[in-house]
């Protein structure tokens, strides 16, 4: 009889240990869905009005991005520039989809290695108005394979996640994406880094005016295009086209002395477009080249690299068609002579 009741009491204690163990399990969950935010910070782009970056590192200094009127303006130490809106329409719409997908780290045992410690982040405060929406900052960025995943700038099967720790919560999130590496430390990254920007069907002459007798005209007749009224190399014109068609620099000459005189001048003239003006020089002081746009007339850009100056100021030679280049060098050996 014994054996009965030790065998009847043994089941109900069972039951009520698995009753136990489901109440706990269930109560975990719930709390485990209560402290996992489904929302780290809400950003409506069409209210924000300032961005503020506080980068990594003691010697970089604050940036802010601030709303006037439609327009955006970059305060970084005591100077102001244009901001690029669409680089902040990118930047809000990239907030405004960030999703927390785990969590990565649960205390600050973990920011050292997630790379979220105070030290190792760039720290990020977005305003509407006087009210901060969001405050957070931005650690390590992961890349993973992941055969299921699409393309992701031209990787395929590279998954980029980024780790997010929102002010007031010690946990570190993992959202998708590359949105640790939006915000950087120079405020040129928000600026408008355009040259210039062209639509190549709708020119139809092109001046370069260079010192010396080197100057020349390039100019459309119909479907074809002529270098100082002869035919012009219509591979070569259309390659240069391509190559200056979307020019831009984020070298800017902010800190530069007054400039000389421009030495190298483009003008670019068309259908239904205004002229874009395009000047540049060789500054051998500063050992560096100068180019300066009427498409961008608030910026003037320079390097030590004459990359930009040979792309946007070509020489006569390179439009001329193969026979006019050696009808050339014929007249340069008689003249030798």
């Amino acid at each position: 009889m014994f054996r009965k009741i030790d065998t009847k009491l043994l089941i109900i204690l069972f039951a009520v240990l698995i009753v136990i163990v489901g109440i706990v399990l269930i109560y975990d969950h719930n709390k485990g869905e209560r402290t996992f935010k489904s929302d780290l910070f809400t950003v409506d782009s069409a209210k924000v009005t300032a961005i503020t970056i506080y980068p990594k590192g003691k010697d970089k200094s604050m940036i802010r991005l601030a709303k006037t009127g439609k327009s955006w303006e970059i305060k970084c130490n005591t100077k102001s520039y244009p901001a690029d809106t669409n680089v902040i329409q990118n930047l809000l719409r990239t907030l405004s989809h960030v999703k927390p997908e785990r969590v990565s780290g649960t205390d600050q045992s973990s920011w050292k290695e997630l790379e979220i410690t105070d030290s190792s982040s760039a720290h990020v405060v977005v305003e509407q108005g006087k009210q901060v929406t969001a405050d957070f900052r931005l650690g390590k960025i992961s890349f993973t394979q992941n055969n299921n995943m699409p393309d992701y700038g031209g990787n395929r099967n590279i998954s980029i996640k980024s780790h997010i720790r929102v002010a007031g919560d010690d946990r570190v999130y993992v959202v998708n994406g590359y949105v640790s590496g939006m915000f950087g430390d120079q405020p040129s990254m928000y600026r408008n880094r355009n040259v210039f920007r062209i639509n190549k069907s709708l020119l139809t002459k092109l001046t370069f005016i260079y010192p010396g007798d080197s100057s020349f005209i390039l100019l459309k007749s119909g479907d074809k295009w002529l270098v100082n009224d002869q035919p012009a190399d219509s591979a070569g014109v259309e390659t240069w086209l391509n190559s200056v068609a979307n020019t831009s620099n984020s070298e800017f000459a902010d800190d530069a002395p007054p400039f000389p005189h421009f030495t190298h001048i483009l003008k670019m003239e068309g259908n239904s477009m205004p002229q874009i003006d395009v000047n540049g020089l060789f500054d051998p002081n500063l050992k560096r080249y100068l180019v300066r746009s009427s498409f961008n007339p608030v910026a003037t850009f320079w390097s030590g690299n004459p990359r930009l100056f040979n792309q946007v100021f070509p020489s006569k030679a390179r439009f001329e068609t193969k026979k006019e280049q050696v009808e050339k060098k014929t007249r340069t050996k008689k003249k030798a002579k």
